[in-house]
């Protein structure tokens, strides 16, 4: 692991281009396997068989995913979802053995967070329309260490002059990169942690579905609000991904106004608005896609109502599908994302199991998993 020392031979590279090149450098490395995403309840599942106490299909299961892990045929990761349901369990000790689970069969690996996805995922979508063809893959891009499950941060504002800070953040970056999910949990403990109760947000949710019940006529309908819904939240980040385009082509641009920034900002919503409805960025924007599609089929079944835990499913399911060559959920959850009116696991190439069996023979029939 370099030193900060060692750090400081190198002050072009910025902290933002060294965690760059560390994750294009995991991406490459994880791509050689199958990525299967369990959910909490499968976590649960297996720590429990851990302790020899579970069924014999978990048992089975577990065994089946230990052995792909070390013949380098598959990776479990985990999300920001998983992290926070895990730091939701109240026995500390069962705790620890989940992390310690995760840390053997995701090989440390998460995806980063579900808005630094979608940012990646808009910023890809546009260089790839500005005609740049040397662009890595989507895929070698959303991966990070399970240090960094909730977002990156640096050190900032020390008492170093900037090239120094750069160099004690680099360092920094190393070692954390490098920490177990054990060691944090470890150290976390029972102290602040993300504990998002969602029910609220749920009730909020089924109250604009009531309020707006009888303008409700089909499914793309309603894809299209929740396509405008979620790109509402991201379309300054495309101003921003312009203007750093613009710097890296030494294109002097001006800090528009507010009433410009508006403007400009209203004309991207519009444009990845159109571009999903038409089905011509469901690929290149798979989180929003996903998202979309799940809040509008729930909304267009008028008998079921948001609870708080399908804002977690649906997270889970954003991240799995997206990314994940398989994932391993709930009956509901699969029944969801495999309608026929979505077929998001079509859509994706991921293969959806709710039972443990299906799962087992998924796990098995890859090969190198013998029994």
């Amino acid at each position: 692991m370099p030193t900060i020392a060692e750090h400081m031979l190198s002050p072009g590279v910025t902290i933002d281009e060294h965690v760059r090149r560390s994750q294009i450098s995991l991406g490459q490395a994880l791509a050689k396997r199958r990525a299967i995403y369990l959910d909490t309840k499968y976590w649960i599942l297996l720590r429990t068989a851990d302790r020899n106490s579970g069924s014999a299909k978990a048992v089975e299961l577990l065994g089946l995913l230990r052995k792909g892990v070390a013949a380098g045929i598959l990776f479990c990761p985990v999300s920001e979802s998983v992290f926070v349901e895990l730091m939701k369990q109240s026995d500390p000790a069962s705790r620890l053995m989940t992390a310690t689970l995760i840390d053997e069969l995701s090989l440390g690996a998460t995806l980063v967070e579900q808005d630094t996805r979608l940012a990646t995922e808009i910023a890809h979508f546009m260089y790839s329309n500005s005609g740049r063809n040397n662009l890595h893959p989507l895929e070698h891009l959303v991966w990070c260490k399970l240090s960094y499950v909730l977002g990156f941060l640096h050190p900032t504002k020390t008492a170093f002059d900037p090239a120094t800070e750069v160099a004690i953040q680099k360092a920094f970056f190393d070692h954390m990169w490098t920490v177990s999910l054990r060691k944090m949990v470890t150290t976390i403990g029972d102290g602040d942690v993300p504990r998002t109760d969602m029910s609220d947000i749920a009730t909020m949710l089924n109250a604009g579905v009531a309020a707006n019940a009888d303008e409700l006529r089909s499914f793309e309908q309603a894809y299209s609000a929740e396509v405008r819904g979620i790109i509402d939240l991201a379309g300054g980040t495309a101003i921003d991904i312009v203007a750093f385009m613009a710097l890296e082509s030494g294109v002097a641009s001006g800090e528009p106004s507010p009433e410009q920034r508006r403007t400009i900002e209203n004309q991207f919503k519009n444009l990845f608005a159109i571009a999903l409805e038409r089905d011509r960025a469901q690929d290149a924007l798979r989180t929003m896609h996903i998202l979309a599609s799940l809040h509008a089929s729930l909304r267009w079944n008028k008998r079921r109502k948001f609870r708080g835990n399908d804002l977690f499913d649906f997270n889970h399911a954003a991240a799995a599908l997206a990314y994940c060559d398989a994932f391993f959920t709930e009956r509901s959850l699969r029944t969801m994302v495999t309608q026929q009116h979505i077929a998001l696991d079509k859509l994706y190439g991921c293969h959806v199991a709710a039972e443990i069996d299906e799962a087992t023979a998924y796990v098995r029939d890859l090969g190198g998993c013998p029994a």
